[in-house]
């Protein structure tokens, strides 16, 4: 009987081990969208343009719900001429992946020179192309009651 659970705690160690390196596979998963608002915070138009695949989508879910589309370019052009520091912090990350798919849903508070402006959800479409890992589609939406709260929540 020893010998037995032994065994099943050896095999259940290995599997939480195993477990404890999927960060690391989302590390080159998450590298766009990490990559993104670095490029956010240091107004850097070409390195955020990098993060998006062709034809990628940006949306946001309105208050009313619904869908305004932005263009990635002018969002981007956006970004690099402004004289704010905006700075997004992701609160948590959630990944799912299968093969060259992935989705990466992360509630978000963002600052404008420092002062928290708003927060919200993002939800990130990612492909693995060629080029590594791209954005394809971002959606987001902001949280309409206290962000304060939402940041504890989250």
């Amino acid at each position: 009987m020893r010998a037995l659970m032994f065994a099943a705690l050896t095999l259940t160690s290995g599997a939480v081990l195993a477990m404890g390196t999927q960060p690391l596979a989302n590390e080159e998963l998450l590298k766009p969208v990490n990559t993104l608002f670095d490029a956010m915070r240091s107004h850097d138009e070409a390195a955020l343009l990098a993060q998006f695949a062709p034809m990628a989508q940006l949306q946001r879910v309105t208050a009313d719900g619904l869908i305004k589309t932005s263009d990635v370019q002018k969002f981007a052009n956006s970004i690099a001429t402004s004289q704010a520091y905006l700075d997004e912090q992701l609160l948590a990350v959630k990944v799912q992946q299968h093969g060259n798919l992935a989705n990466v849903w992360t509630p978000f508070a963002f600052y404008l020179d420092n002062k928290l402006s708003h927060c919200g959800v993002n939800n990130f479409v990612l492909i693995k192309s060629e080029q590594g890992w791209k954005i394809q589609y971002l959606i987001d939406v902001t949280f309409e009651g206290d962000c304060q709260a939402f940041i504890a929540e989250h």
